[in-house]
């Protein structure tokens, strides 16, 4: 069954995984942030049968466009602005508080050269060998500290052998992924001001929820309604396998 919060689905189903894609909206006949990532989200839901999290209509500000829930001008995956959509952030919560473990996946797209420029520091950081555009994923789980406190600490979201099968997961089925190294600026899952860190926030135990925040590039995975659907079936995969280990 699905259901809407003020434009975002919400479809029903199992609690042991939960797929979101906090910046998936299609308006004006085109995708306005992370191109289908919404499909991708969709379709693993279909394939699993877990609970899924799309938002269709929230749009993450560019440039100096100002913010505003009036006008739909969010970025849903920070925790501020989620908090501003009654009933979001509460549902996301029911899921985990069913009482067995839950694996949560947000599902976010990297540009094709930004995904390029990090498979290049990867490599000269000793952590790729491949040419640095057959990189298709990073993985963020809270590893590494924040440049912007100057916390030196990791604050991980999910256990290390977790994020590891699912990368292991990915990779063996044609998705190229790696677990963005630790001194990146971005892509780690590591803001505390954002969705994947929420669920440690609220007092949650790796028993209960493990958060992990996934980056696609665009090429060969997103730019096209049939890429999109192989791209879902692959991290279904791997989700199902990552929780039938657990």
């Amino acid at each position: 069954m699905a259901t809407e919060i003020d434009g975002i689905r919400v479809l029903d189903g199992t609690t042991d995984i939960l797929v979101a894609a906090p910046h998936g909206p299609f308006a004006n006949n085109d995708y306005q942030n992370d191109i289908r990532t919404g499909l991708i989200v969709e379709r693993i839901q279909g394939l699993l049968g877990c609970t899924a999290v799309i938002n269709d209509r929230f749009l993450k500000p560019t440039l100096d466009i100002p913010k505003s829930r009036k006008h739909y001008l969010l970025d849903m995956f920070k925790t501020g602005n989620a908090k501003k959509v009654a009933g979001y952030l509460e549902r996301i919560r029911q899921v985990a508080d069913t009482g067995g473990k839950t694996i949560v996946v947000w599902v976010h797209g990297i540009a094709d050269k930004v995904a390029i420029t990090q498979g290049r520091e990867h490599a000269e950081a000793g952590l790729f060998d491949k040419s640095p555009d057959q990189l298709h994923a990073l993985v963020g789980y809270g590893q590494g500290g924040d440049p912007k406190t100057g916390d030196q600490r990791d604050n991980h979201t999910a256990a290390r052998q977790t994020v590891e099968r699912f990368r292991d997961e990915l990779t063996g089925s044609g998705m190229t992924t790696l677990l963005t190294r630790e001194n990146g600026g971005n892509f780690r899952g590591r803001d505390v001001k954002r969705l994947n860190q929420w669920f440690l926030q609220q007092g949650f135990g790796f028993d209960q929820v493990e958060s992990i925040q996934l980056e696609i590039k665009e090429q060969d995975f997103r730019d096209s309604d049939t890429n999109a659907t192989e791209g879902a079936r692959i991290i279904a995969g791997a989700l199902k396998a990552v929780v039938d280990r657990c």
